[in-house]
This record gives structure tokens, sequence and C-alpha cells, in this order.
């Protein structure tokens, strides 16, 4: 993701929408994640926290 790109993945729109309602724990978005892109996006953990990463890097 380019910084201050509109444009997002459908993995990151799932991590972010996972932490609408606070930051829960990293199986917690796991399994958000799943549930709401219908079991199309299964982040591993160390993808997971590398996009926190940059999603936090990027405001």
């Amino acid at each position: 993701m380019v910084k201050g790109s509109p444009v997002v993945s459908e993995p990151t729109y799932s991590i972010l929408a996972c932490l609408l309602d606070g930051p829960p724990h990293g199986h917690g978005v796991i399994k958000q994640t799943l549930e709401l892109s219908e079991n199309r996006v299964r982040p591993p953990v160390g993808t997971l926290y590398g996009a926190l990463d940059r999603l936090t890097a990027n405001g």
C-alpha cells in the first residue's frame, strides 16, 4: 500500500473493520477477519502484525 493512498486491499480493509469496536487480541482479529470476509481472508499472524504496523505508520 502506498503511503497516503485511499485504496486498501481486502485484507487491510477487513483488519480495519475488526478494529472498529476496539483493539481485540490478534486471534480475535483473525477470527473476525474470517467472518467479515466470508472466509476469503485468513491472515497469518505475521501478516496481521505486519499489516497493523503499516497501518499505524500510515496513520
